[in-house]
This record gives structure tokens, C-alpha cells and sequence, in this order.
């Protein structure tokens, strides 16, 4: 057996431990100044809690802010989960590290982006649904879109 070291999991992990971080200083002391966060997940991720409405409206994948108005922000070592202003009523959501695609404060230019998370995680959650298994074709069409928003920087390196 070869022992390799997946450097790209490590970091991943890593980086999803730093939001972790954040999220439980903001749950502590609120938000400094003028941070917010964008945060965006795969809503039909196994353990994302969200209203049947928002299931509804965003299928695949959701950004949310945190900013001015947000409750009960509860961060553990799986996800976190927090009461947010939609539609003006408050909604609360669940939401595993896991699910999370990207992880972003404009107020200081900072973002995160997980490479391959959406067409891996993705591509997990529909393989693994039984009950609704899909065409191949169509799920070919499907990565193929989402993989249109993102850069793969394998083909440029030398």
C-alpha cells in the first residue's frame, strides 16, 4: 500500500475549519465594523434544513448574507445553523460545512471558493438518490452548465 498525501482535501478542510472560526466569533461578539458574509451552499445537500418554499425556489443552491439582521447564529464542529429576514419573516436554516460552495466578505475582498465542490458534491447527492435517478445525458447537460461558471486552472499550469 502507497501512502499518498492528499494536499487539496487538507487544505479544503483546513479552510472550511477557518469559516467554522468566524462563524463562531461572529455567534460570540456579532459583526465588526462593516464585515458581512456571503455564503452559498447546495441546498439539497443531506443535512440542509430549509423552508419548503426556499426547496423550492433554489433546488440546487442558495447564497445567503449575513449582515445586518440575523438570530440564534449556532455553530458546531458539523455546520451551523442561523435565523435570517426572508420575505420579512425570519427563517431559520441549517447548514453543513460540507455543503459549502463558496464563502465570501466584500467588505475586505475576501472570498473562498471550493474547486470542484459543486460538480463532486453534486454529482455525490444525485448518484446516491435512489428514488430519482437520472439520465445520464441530462446529468452530462447539467455539469456541463455548472461547470461553464468555473475556471479550471489544471489545463494552464506547466
Amino acid at each position: 500500500m502507497t501512502f499518498t498525501i492528499n494536499y487539496e482535501e487538507i487544505i479544503k478542510n483546513s479552510l472550511k475549519e477557518a469559516i467554522k472560526k468566524l462563524l463562531q466569533n461572529v455567534s460570540l461578539k456579532g459583526l465588526p465594523g462593516d464585515h458581512h458574509f456571503y455564503i452559498s451552499f447546495i441546498t439539497n445537500f443531506p443535512g440542509v434544513k430549509i423552508s419548503e418554499w426556499m426547496m423550492k425556489d433554489y433546488p440546487n443552491e442558495m447564497t445567503i448574507v449575513i449582515q445586518n439582521w440575523f438570530e440564534n447564529l449556532h455553530v458546531d464542529d458539523k455546520g451551523f445553523s442561523i435565523v435570517l429576514n426572508f420575505k420579512n419573516k425570519p427563517e431559520k436554516l441549517t447548514i453543513p460545512f460540507e455543503s459549502v460552495l463558496s464563502f465570501s466578505d466584500p467588505s475586505v475582498n475576501f472570498s473562498l471558493q471550493f474547486e470542484g465542490s459543486a460538480s463532486q458534491n453534486l454529482e455525490t447527492i444525485m448518484d446516491t438518490k435512489e428514488n430519482d435517478p437520472q439520465p445520464q445525458s441530462d446529468k452530462d447537460e447539467s455539469e456541463s452548465e455548472q461547470n461553464s461558471n468555473i475556471i479550471q486552472f489544471e489545463k494552464y499550469k506547466k
